[in-house]
């Protein structure tokens, strides 16, 4: 808390600096692990999953970033049944994008293998990256919230003088 509340005041008393800490996909960010890498080296990867990569990259590029599954802390087979599920259903609202049956497969397989390989296995790793993204979305939040701040007092308009009652 103690830290959450000096990174404020640094915000807060550094505006300009802050605006450029940023980017706009940065403060556009709807997760925190929305501001994680939006790749994975697959190149250790059986070609089976480096197929499914390719798959799960075209497919999932369609509506959001990579990052977001990529840095999510999903890590089983039916999470990720589930997300992807969600996916297909909101892909039908979006012209254009399409999940396929097949797609929806590789992209399962995918990320099932490698929640398995990057997040069970190499858990302190990713554990640490978690913190990092976790406490860079903190700083994003405030920046938002300083610049809605700035917003809004630009919106408000001065009252008129008073001119005596009538």
């Amino acid at each position: 808390m103690k830290t959450l509340l000096a990174l404020s005041l640094l915000i807060l008393s550094c505006p300009a600096q802050a605006k450029d800490r940023f980017t706009a996909e940065q403060r556009e960010a709807r997760f925190y692990y929305d501001l994680g890498p939006k790749e994975i080296d697959v190149t250790s990867y059986p070609k089976a999953q480096q197929e499914n990569y390719r798959t799960f990259a075209k497919t999932c590029s369609q509506c959001h970033t990579l990052a977001r599954p990529i840095n999510s802390p999903l890590v089983t087979r039916e999470d990720w049944k589930r997300f992807v599920r969600r996916m297909h259903v909101r892909t039908k609202e979006r012209p254009g994008a399409a999940i396929t049956a097949d797609a929806a497969k590789a992209a399962i397989d995918f990320l099932a293998y490698d929640s398995e390989v990057r997040k069970v296995k190499g858990k302190a790793d990713f554990a640490a990256l978690t913190h990092k993204l976790e406490a860079l979305f903190a700083e994003v939040r405030l920046e938002r919230a300083r610049v809605q701040v700035e917003a809004d007092k630009k919106k408000t308009r001065e009252p008129a003088p008073y001119m005596g009652g009538r």
